[in-house]
């Protein structure tokens, strides 16, 4: 798998009012984002509450996207856990098992604030040799907290041919320019965090997005890509992205149960807006407005 294009959604992760990983409500999600215009899944990343989940649910939520999305599309999952190089790839391996078609190395958690970034080099070289037939990624997470790799970095891990995608969280249009350039000729392919950028950022070769909005509107970011690949950063293509921004941003105070309670309005799923990471008192009239802003622009 080297191809990565377009929209990839954070997977949110549902829970019950029991606090039990809602793999119905989740299955049923998966297939409501790929019809929606989803190119790719991120399952087990920070949207999806990774470091709120244990080892078992983290694979487990990834086997249950993978069986779902079932070939559809591809699936990238993160590794979280492990002190070691011997945990990641054991972490990393069941992962494999799992089903997933990506195995993502999360800066933040994989290299501690003091230690040297070569040290993730070397992670990949392990990973690399141990799964020879598997495809990897990177994150730049923000939490615990923000590891922004050097541009020599993403260029060596890029040069070993393995690594397909990258979100990348610099929020910087040159910098992701200079990381596409970095990345050509190899598989790599960039992916943008930030929707407040994502139609500039595609004028530079990045990918596509994969961002708290998406979670809600795959179908919008869909549109907006599309619309900025024909015709560049024009007043529509503007118009459209600071409507995306500005969802997200009234999402952010009590995101991400703001997103699952905005999905299950949009989808008629019925799933709880419960959130282990950061519970929060979900406004529903703000929840109302804006999915009624989603239905509208979705309908011109």
């Amino acid at each position: 798998m080297t191809e990565t294009p377009g929209v990839w959604p954070v997977v949110l992760t549902p829970f019950t009012e029991t606090d039990e990983v809602d793999y119905a409500a989740l299955a049923g999600y998966v297939d409501w984002l790929i019809d929606h215009g989803a190119d790719g899944l991120f399952a087990v990343a920070l949207s999806g509450e990774m470091y709120h989940l244990d080892p078992a649910e983290r694979v487990e939520v990834a086997r249950c996207v993978a069986r779902r999305a079932a070939g559809r599309v591809p699936v990238a999952a993160s590794v979280v856990g492990g002190e070691g190089v011997g945990e990641i790839v054991a972490e990393a391996n069941d992962l494999v098992a799992a089903g997933v078609d990506i195995v993502v190395l999360v800066a933040s958690a994989v290299l501690a604030p003091h230690d040297d970034e070569e040290r993730i080099v070397a992670l990949a070289q392990a990973l690399a040799a141990d799964l020879p037939d598997v495809a990897l990624g990177i994150y730049e997470c923000p939490i615990p907290y923000h590891r922004v790799l050097s541009e020599g970095v993403v260029a060596a891990l890029a040069r070993t041919e393995r690594f397909v995608f990258f979100k990348e969280t610099s929020h910087d249009v040159s910098r992701m320019a200079t990381r596409v350039a970095d990345a050509e000729g190899t598989p790599l392919k960039v992916f943008n965090a930030g929707i407040e950028n994502y139609a500039e950022s595609l004028q530079v070769g990045v990918a596509g997005l994969s961002g708290w909005v998406v979670n809600v509107a795959p179908d919008l970011v869909a549109r907006l890509g599309e619309l900025a690949a024909a015709e560049g950063v024009t007043p529509r293509v503007h118009g459209l992205q600071q409507l995306l921004a500005d969802i997200e941003q009234r999402m952010g105070p009590t995101y991400p149960g703001s997103a699952k309670a905005l999905v299950g309005r949009r989808t008629g799923l019925g799933w709880s807006s419960r959130s282990r990471w950061r519970e929060a008192d979900v406004d529903d009239a703000l929840v109302r407005e804006l999915a009624d802003t989603i239905a509208r622009e979705v309908a011109r």
